[in-house]
């Protein structure tokens, strides 16, 4: 893949921790070249391309979420690539980050993509807004319309 095709892929905020267990597995593992970049993952198959997507690489991320013990009820993966891409989205708008900025991250085409998904999530918004609405215009000490003795 060449370098300008990596615009592409757009990166995640990351948690702190997250970003040290990445750096953790470059120490022990390192990367791998594919089509002189270096990547943390390399296609199964030849001809699928430098990026792993979810049919070159399921099977071992569910096998890998079995090993950790992140199962459900019956023993399957309870995470998938994707459910994984909700819980940042959902996660993230439900504390407040903007539709925006989970919109660019996530990759959208157009915010409207990202309203019609996620816009269940910000149901405060609207008491957000006006909060702070009501601040900025607040007089900062009550005004009193009686006239002065």
């Amino acid at each position: 893949m060449a370098p300008e095709e990596l615009a592409d892929y757009l990166p995640y905020p990351t948690a702190l921790f997250l970003e040290e267990e990445i750096d953790a597995h470059l120490e022990r593992w390192g990367t791998v070249e594919v089509d002189g970049l270096e990547v943390l993952f390399s296609p199964r198959e030849r001809g699928k391309g430098t990026m792993p997507t979810a049919s070159t690489y399921g099977y071992h991320f569910k096998k890998a979420c079995k090993a950790a013990g992140l199962v459900d009820g019956q023993g399957e993966a309870r995470f998938t690539p994707h459910s994984l891409r909700h819980f940042f989205a959902s996660t993230a708008l439900a504390n407040g980050v903007s539709l925006l900025e989970v919109s660019r991250w996530l990759g959208h085409r157009s915010l409207n993509v990202t309203a019609t998904t996620y816009g269940h999530i910000v149901p405060d918004a609207w008491d957000r807004c006006r909060d702070v609405i009501q601040s900025a215009l607040r007089p900062t000490s009550p005004v009193s319309l009686a006239p002065a003795a």
